[in-house]
């Protein structure tokens, strides 16, 4: 049995994300981007898209379901972002294509709070922050999030 139920959940918050249309255009990554990209549009998956941040991909807390050490309960709270990079000053085009897309991620969420994971996980969109950045390439949209279960057997 696994110690820990964070590598399927990323596997499965990725496969739901690429089903869904909306995002068809953005690029969806796992973890931090580890190459040079021409995509202007992204949702991370395990990091929160600070360059300058630690990096940080989940936390988690587990407690035993019962008495006997058969099985755990897990929570999870797993570090996401949505970038935007735009070429130009426009912050009020930024901001908003930056809340369509996480709109986009949270209705593939409400689509299925379980994002496939066992009973009785429930999956839900947590903290939030929006961050407008000025950078060399123009204005940046960053908005971190946590996608937290509640609670997932192990």
């Amino acid at each position: 049995m696994a110690p820990s139920r964070v590598p399927e959940l990323i596997d499965n918050v990725l496969a739901a994300l690429k089903l869904s249309p909306e995002l068809a255009k953005v690029k969806l990554v796992d973890g931090p981007l580890v190459s040079d990209s021409a995509a202007s549009e992204w949702v991370f998956v395990g990091y929160d898209g600070d360059p300058n941040g630690e990096y940080s991909t989940a936390s988690t807390s587990q407690t035993w379901a019962g008495l006997g050490a058969k099985a755990k309960n897990e929570d999870i709270s797993l570090t996401c972002a949505v970038l935007v990079r735009r070429g130009s000053t426009d912050v009020r085009a930024c901001r908003q294509r930056t809340f369509e897309i996480f709109a986009a991620v949270e209705a593939v969420v409400r689509a299925d709070p379980s994002l496939g994971m066992p009973p009785p996980t429930v999956c839900s969109i947590t903290d939030t922050a929006f961050f407008t950045e000025q950078t060399d390439r123009g204005i940046q949209g960053r908005l971190p999030f946590t996608l937290a279960t509640n609670p997932t057997r192990i």
